[in-house]
């Protein structure tokens, strides 16, 4: 029987959605994560959980010893951007089907992504590169760019660690402190480099692909600050179409320039002045309702289409534009009142909205709970003017 392997996962969200649609297929599940992941009690019993370090030549022994005969019994994947390139490895190095591991290797490093978007020419904000073991190496690059700028590692996840800085003095004690956190921290995907660009106003949207074809776009929601933290996001874009088709063939020339052409990549852009800006490119597939959102504003389960792909059945990717359905998250933070928190889950239905709710404790998110409000998927809704010129 074939065996899910997912390397990296988080408590919450797509992880757990992954992890029960797997075992609703009958598949059992292993669940491989880095020595000071927490993830003890996170998945159901059957679900084994293994910490491992995170070198692809041992987790590839530990596999080998396990079965030894992973091209039959073995699919591999992730949930969690830290460990994209690690996954893609050891699916490379067993001979089983997943994204190209040099590919995603150089695309998980965000320098490496503004160096690849400038190179094909598309949209970007200017920025530097240094490490942190060199700053007054990065401070002599800083005079060429405008502020505000933003501070972020050039590898990471959940926005941690990026930070809008108003000047020079900000970029620079925010960078000295990454530099600490990387000599005392050991939490897994700190690097050395780090990129400080110039930040970009106008709405952000998220935007997702499966085997190098759109499947869906949605506007973030954040809160206010220097710290972008999540809200939400919703399937309510607030863009014309001349600007959305802008956003989906920014990203489809990213994705393609980048080599991803392989199950699901997740997008992060700006949208200014009807001109798409890509931020950044993910080589996994998303967190953060971002799959049901698709799922229930688009039409395609990006969950099942990834489960399908491993398993080797073919997934049709179908034509689709503007979302078809309403769907929304909103995420309720550690800023929010108090009274606005859930204990228990639950959920509210009738025949035209499901509403569902309840605790998400993420304290590196500051985040308490969610509510999550979709429509049921309408397929023959009326379609866009767009959507009618190339039927």
């Amino acid at each position: 029987m074939t065996r899910l392997i997912v390397i990296g996962a988080r408590k919450t969200g797509t992880s757990l959605a992954l992890v029960r649609a797997a075992l609703e297929r009958q598949l059992p599940v292993t669940v491989i994560s880095g020595p000071n992941d927490l993830l003890h009690g996170v998945f159901p019993p059957e679900v084994e959980t293994v910490n491992l370090d995170t070198e692809a030549t041992v987790v590839v022994g530990w596999l080998r010893s396990r079965y030894p005969d992973p091209g039959r019994q073995l699919r591999v994947t992730t949930a969690n951007d830290v460990y994209a390139r690690l996954a893609a490895q050891v699916a490379e190095q067993l001979g089983l089907p997943g994204p190209d591991a040099g590919a995603v290797a150089r695309s998980v490093s965000k320098a490496n992504q503004k160096e690849l978007l400038a190179a094909s020419g598309l949209p970007t904000s200017q920025f530097a590169v240094g490490v942190l073991t060199d700053l007054p190496a990065l401070w002599d690059r800083l005079g060429a760019l405008r502020f505000p700028v933003v501070v972020k590692p050039a590898e990471g996840s959940a926005s941690h660690g990026v930070k809008r800085c108003a000047d020079a003095n900000e970029a620079r004690r925010h960078a000295e402190v990454l530099a600490e956190e990387l000599r005392t921290n050991q939490r897994t995907g700190l690097t050395d480099r780090v990129i400080v660009e110039e930040f970009l106003e106008g709405e952000e949207y998220c935007v997702e692909y499966f085997d190098g074809r759109y499947v869906g776009a949605m506007r973030k929601l954040k809160r206010r600050g220097e710290g972008f933290l999540e809200r939400g996001y919703t399937s309510e874009l607030d863009l014309d179409d001349t600007a959305l088709q802008r956003l989906i063939d920014a990203g489809t020339q990213a994705t393609r320039s980048a080599g991803l052409s392989w199950g699901p990549v997740h997008l992060d852009c700006i949208v200014r002045d009807g001109v798409p800006y890509i931020i950044e490119l993910n080589p996994r597939i998303a967190g953060s309702f971002i799959c049901d959102i698709v799922r229930d504003g688009y039409g395609f389960d990006i969950v099942a289409a990834l489960l399908d792909k491993l398993q080797g059945r073919r997934v049709a990717v179908p034509e689709t534009f503007a979302p078809r359905s309403y769907a929304h998250v909103e995420f309720l933070l550690s800023s929010d009142p108090l009274p606005w928190d859930f204990s228990v889950a639950g959920e509210l239905r009738n025949a035209d909205l499901h509403i569902t709710y309840g605790p998400q404790r993420l304290v590196h998110r500051e985040r308490r709970a969610y509510i999550y409000v979709r429509r049921v998927f309408q397929p023959t809704a009326e379609k866009r003017p767009h959507e009618e010129a190339v039927a």
